[in-house]
């Protein structure tokens, strides 16, 4: 499940605002300048001529080295002291990211980028960019949670003003889903020779009642000896998985994770005549009496030993 969110008209319209307010410029630390380049080249294992040798340069039609196109952002990047050259913009374009953040939008699904060049750079141009905000889509629905698609856009200029590329960085913002804790299973028996075949009948859909092989007594909870003629012989019944409620409490404290409060827990009169403990699964507590007819039903998880449960047959 997810937080309910709903976009409502003034998110969309203060972030609305964002969209086409370009900044002024921001300039470059540095030239375009032939260390770089054979370091960025070195760096992706790039041995494109144009970029390292002059020669190669100049018969390739451009007049001398060139820089290659996707460093563009590169030169305008702030450095680690994340600071700008004197006489740059000073505004944060990335103040949108706190408004979807003050909204819950903390995580980032994806991200790409598009760029586009006008013309090579050359070595001893000092370029510009302005950033601004182009696009903020509607609230999307992902598997993650509800997001909201941002698209800055970087344009670059020369020192004549003149347009040499662009960059679109487009990035998703959304709420992460709140996803609730899986139920931990309830507390599992201590099975023994005499008791495995009741849960294991549990296992196969069956309810099962141990019968005394020498008087016929049936008898429950389980046990090596026949309580009326000390008989250990033994076999099984299948029980109706009908009965009587007995009696039986509601369970309010204490609580254990694996089950739903009030819980209530009957003893249950079965037709054979055996009486055992289990919880009860009905709409209302309240509505509960005692010789109500009841009947079982049984979960089957795997790796795991359920208890019984028995709801009133009116819900059945």
């Amino acid at each position: 499940m997810s937080t309910n969110h709903t976009p409502t008209p003034s998110l969309t319209a203060e972030l609305q605002a964002y969209v086409g307010r370009r900044g002024a410029p921001v300039y470059a630390w540095d030239r375009v300048n032939e260390a770089m380049v054979r370091q960025w080249c070195e760096v992706f294992d790039v041995d494109f001529p144009p970029f390292l040798d002059r020669q190669a340069g100049a018969r390739s039609g451009h007049g001398g080295l060139i820089a290659p196109a996707t460093m563009l952002p590169v030169w305008l990047m702030p450095g680690l002291r994340n600071r700008r050259p004197e006489g740059s913009d000073t505004a944060d374009p990335r103040d949108i990211m706190k408004v979807l953040e003050r909204e819950g939008f903390v995580g980032i699904l994806g991200t790409n980028t598009e760029q586009e060049y006008e013309r090579p750079l050359r070595p001893g141009e000092l370029i510009s960019c302005v950033h601004s905000v182009e696009a903020v889509s509607d609230e999307k629905q992902t598997r993650m949670g509800s997001g909201r698609f941002v698209t800055f856009l970087q344009e670059f200029f020369d020192e004549d003003n003149k347009p040499v590329g662009v960059m679109r960085l487009r990035i998703l913002r959304f709420r992460p889903l709140v996803v609730p804790p899986a139920r931990p299973s309830p507390p599992q028996p201590a099975i023994n020779q005499d008791t495995a075949f009741f849960w294991q009948g549990l296992k196969s859909g069956q309810l099962l009642i141990q019968r005394c092989t020498s008087c016929g007594v049936l008898r429950h909870p389980p046990g090596p000896a026949c309580t009326e003629c000390h008989g250990l012989d033994w076999d099984t019944v299948t029980s109706s998985g009908r009965g009587k409620l007995f009696s039986f409490v509601v369970i309010h404290q204490p609580k254990h994770p694996a089950f739903d409060y009030p819980l209530p827990v009957g003893l249950i009169e079965l037709e054979e005549g055996t009486r055992l403990v289990a919880p009860i699964q009905c709409t209302d507590a309240s509505s509960l009496r005692t010789g109500m007819p009841m009947a079982v039903f049984i979960e089957s998880v795997d790796g795991e030993d359920r208890l019984p449960w028995f709801r009133p047959v009116s819900e059945v």
